[in-house]
């Protein structure tokens, strides 16, 4: 094998270094390719104490919870099916983003109220904008020219915006292997 990759939460992580170290030293020449990928827990989820939470029940829940959430708003336009799959769609997004938003190495405890908030740092705010945005262009009447140029953005600021936004793939790829 080329590497072998252990992913285990921060608890074991001395277990592995000590394991890996002993492995070194009994000359096992793959010793250096083994790796411990440590990531934090989810407070109060926890298989040794039977509070485990498989992804289908969150994601079946956070759906429900979607679905309660545009039958009492006054601005829902979806409904039935197409409604079932809006709300699949925000609560994915709400699970996801709220579990990226944690630093992978560090343990955070879950909240359905943070998860789901329409406001905030949140997978349901991004939806909704995204929506929002595409009504936007939907209606304003011209089309997005997809080669734009940014010789106007004569501003500082503006620039520091490109550049930064520009970074993006550095940032995710950044933050899968911090």
């Amino acid at each position: 094998f080329d590497k072998m990759i252990y992913v285990v939460d921060n608890a074991q992580a001395s277990h592995f270094d000590n394991l890996f170290n002993i492995l070194g030293k009994l000359g096992m020449p793959w010793a250096s390719s083994c790796q411990h990928v440590r990531f934090g827990k989810i407070l109060g989820m926890s298989t040794r104490k039977g509070n485990i939470v498989f992804l289908d029940t969150l994601m079946d829940e956070a759906k429900s919870r979607m679905l309660e959430t545009a039958e009492r708003s006054k601005t829902t336009r979806v409904y039935g099916v197409e409604g079932e799959i809006a709300a699949r769609a925000l609560g994915f997004s709400a699970l996801t983003v709220n579990d990226f938003k944690h630093r992978r190495v560090k343990d955070y405890k879950f909240s359905w109220e943070q998860a789901l908030n329409p406001s905030g740092e949140t997978g349901v705010r991004l939806q909704y904008l995204h929506a929002r945005l595409n009504s936007l262009l939907e209606n304003c009447g011209t089309e997005l020219d997809l080669n734009c140029s940014t010789e106007c953005l004569l501003e500082q600021p503006a620039s520091d915006l490109v550049v930064h936004i520009g970074l993006w793939d550095e940032a995710v790829k950044a933050s899968y292997t911090d």
